[in-house]
């Protein structure tokens, strides 16, 4: 017996490897591909240097430029591995932390004003956290979809999801094209005209997270009376001293209540003959296996009671979230493939982003399923299915204009494509600095909201009465509470020197960042990439001149300064700005002011596309 159990052993240790290092899987993938260019009689696009991978893979793994001690360094190392070494070294830094936060606030609309009082800082940090951590995204979207309790709670974060969207339908429909990649918005008001979804469909999918809502003022009920009895104090007090009472308040009870009764009512104007108004609808899903829901009330006894109500809370919120991620929902794995595809490469494989449907394979079924296989294997682990990316050949084959290819073109690669605006200004950042990634945090970052809810958690109905009367006012309240937050954040350095993912709305960096493009995050995918004037005018008039081409402090600057040869100093700048040697032709622009060159190169279409 002991034979069989040791070949037992071998199969396992095999398995276990492949699984243990992703890059097994890349071949994978060119396997596919190759096949498909050869039935296409179609050339392999040529390998780039090892100029072009460096810039790429640090535009792509942690959102901005080398660099030129990084650039220098990868090119001087003359290792056979040393792509596969860098690609480790960049989805483990905390450069990709940064970049990749990007990513999924956008996704996740990760919103830096929010109605009534939601503040996204916690939210905010949550998913920082779950990028530094790797948290495996089918984790990530089940704790999102399940979230509940107090919205400031340091590590609570996840309920900022439901309080950033204060229409419960809306955010439905808004899940399940971020998370499954399809739009149903449409049923929310009638059949969808080009899908088989239905308006009775939508509800019964709506039923899984009824009465789930934000609430700002609830109290324990020990609490109530003296609410109440100590709210009169204030009575005769200052209009600022009120507010700053309830406001504080607010910050120490606002949650996330109810998880779901598993029963929506149809709306009052419903007009269809499946159906009638304010009729009673039991849970169902789109697609695939019904999960298990325990209900506490029948459906009949619930169509007895008013309109407005709709049985009580059973947690369906759960089983919606268990349906979503499932490994057998065929939707949630594809759109996650499809997003990072598209993310990685510049364009969808499998379909429209937020446009898919149950049939959508892409142009490349056979690459799709491959992919699928992968992100399942590696148990949506998404650096590990980035490192399969990275490390394909397709990857780092040369990039194409999608416009001059043929109809029939295999995608066998990235297309060149604008960089998001957070990628611009982190760019211009690792011109300024030797370390741009030195003041990524690595830990929790308080802000006023969640250090106030600490500070509060033991804070009597009348103690919040006392520190309204003698604190700090209305308009100096949440000063206060950020400056004290800013004191606890110890690894974040000088503001001057943060990334594009640390700023909020209050700072000009953010400010930059929202006229070069970055996404509002109001609505799902909705970062601009499109040049426009005052983009253009923003770059070529004063911006670029006082951060770095003429900032003594800037790290390039004190760089160049050492070399006394100019040639040398000339392809300094254009190691450093565009991530190569200068051409021969361009050689002869030597002879102009070395500031003249590095506005032109910054300014330049090259500069702000990733090749």
């Amino acid at each position: 017996m002991k034979i069989p159990f040791i070949i037992f052993l071998l199969i396992l240790s095999v398995t276990t490897s492949a699984v243990a290092d992703p890059r097994a899987h890349a071949p994978e993938v060119d396997q596919i591909m190759a096949a498909e260019l050869k039935k296409l009689g179609q050339d392999a696009r040529p390998k780039i240097d090892d100029y072009t991978f460096c810039r790429r893979l640090y535009l792509d793994a942690i959102g901005r430029i080398p660099t030129l001690d990084e650039l220098d360094q990868f090119i001087a190392d003359k290792r056979v591995d040393k792509r596969a070494r860098l690609i480790d070294n960049l989805l483990n830094s905390k450069g990709y932390n940064s970049h990749w936060y990007n990513y999924w606030a956008d996704l996740l609309r990760v919103k830096y004003v929010g109605d009534k009082l939601h503040h996204p800082g916690n939210y905010s940090e949550w998913v920082k956290e779950a990028v530094r951590t790797n948290k495996p995204y089918n984790k990530i979207v089940y704790e999102l979809v399940n979230a509940n309790g107090n919205l400031y709670k340091p590590g609570n974060g996840a309920t900022g999801f439901y309080a950033r969207e204060p229409m419960a339908l809306d955010h439905l429909a808004n899940s399940v094209k971020t998370f499954l990649g399809m739009s149903i918005e449409c049923a929310q008001c009638h059949d969808h005209p080009f899908d088989d979804w239905t308006q009775l469909d939508f509800y019964k999918l709506a039923a899984f997270t009824s009465k789930t809502y934000l609430r700002v003022d609830p109290l324990p009920a020990d609490e109530k009376e003296k609410f109440a009895k100590d709210r009169k104090i204030l009575k005769n007090k200052s209009f600022d001293e009120w507010i700053v009472f309830r406001e504080s308040l607010r910050v120490k009870h606002a949650s996330i209540y109810g998880n779901g009764t598993g029963y929506s009512r149809l709306p009052h104007d419903y007009e269809y003959n499946d159906g009638k108004p304010h009729e009673v609808m039991e849970a169902d899903v789109l697609f695939g296996s019904m999960p298990v829901i325990h209900y506490k009330m029948p459906k009949g006894k619930v169509e007895k009671l008013n309109n407005k109500q709709f049985g009580p809370q059973i947690n369906s919120r759960k089983s919606l979230a268990n349906w979503m991620t499932s490994r057998e929902n065929p939707m949630f794995t594809k759109a996650t493939v499809n997003r990072l595809w598209h993310r990685v490469m510049g364009t969808e494989l499998v379909g429209p982003i937020g446009g898919l449907d149950l049939d959508s394979t892409g142009d490349h079924p056979e690459l799709t399923e491959k992919l699928v296989e992968i992100m399942k294997v590696t148990d949506y682990d998404i650096k590990a299915f980035l490192t399969v990316l990275f490390n394909s050949r397709a990857y780092q084959s040369k990039s194409l204009a999608l416009k001059a290819t043929p109809p029939a073109y295999v995608l066998d690669g990235p297309i060149v494509r604008r960089l998001p605006a957070e990628v611009i200004v982190d760019s211009i950042l690792s011109l300024r600095t030797k370390d741009p990634d030195a003041s990524v945090a690595t830990k929790f970052r308080w802000d006023g909201f969640t250090h106030f809810y600490e500070k509060s958690r033991n804070m009597t109905v009348k103690d919040f009465v006392d520190y309204s009367i003698a604190g700090p006012g209305r308009a100096k309240f949440q000063r206060r509470e950020e400056k004290e937050a800013k004191e606890r954040n110890r690894d974040l350095g000088p503001k001057s020197l943060w990334r594009a993912s640390a700023y909020t709305h209050n700072d000009g960096q953010y400010l930059a960042s929202i006229l070069l493009g970055q996404s509002t995050r109001d609505l799902i995918d909705s970062a601009n990439t499109q040049p426009d004037i005052p983009q253009i005018l923003y770059l070529m008039n004063g911006h670029l001149e006082g951060h770095v081409i003429r900032n003594p402090t800037a790290y390039l600057n004190q760089k160049i300064r050492h070399e006394t040869d100019r040639a040398k100093r000339m392809e300094m700048i254009w190691k450093a700005v565009l991530g190569r040697l200068p051409k021969p032709s361009e050689r002869a622009l030597f002879k102009h002011k070395q500031a003249d060159i590095m506005w032109a190169l910054l300014n330049s279409n090259e500069f702000k596309f990733v090749r």
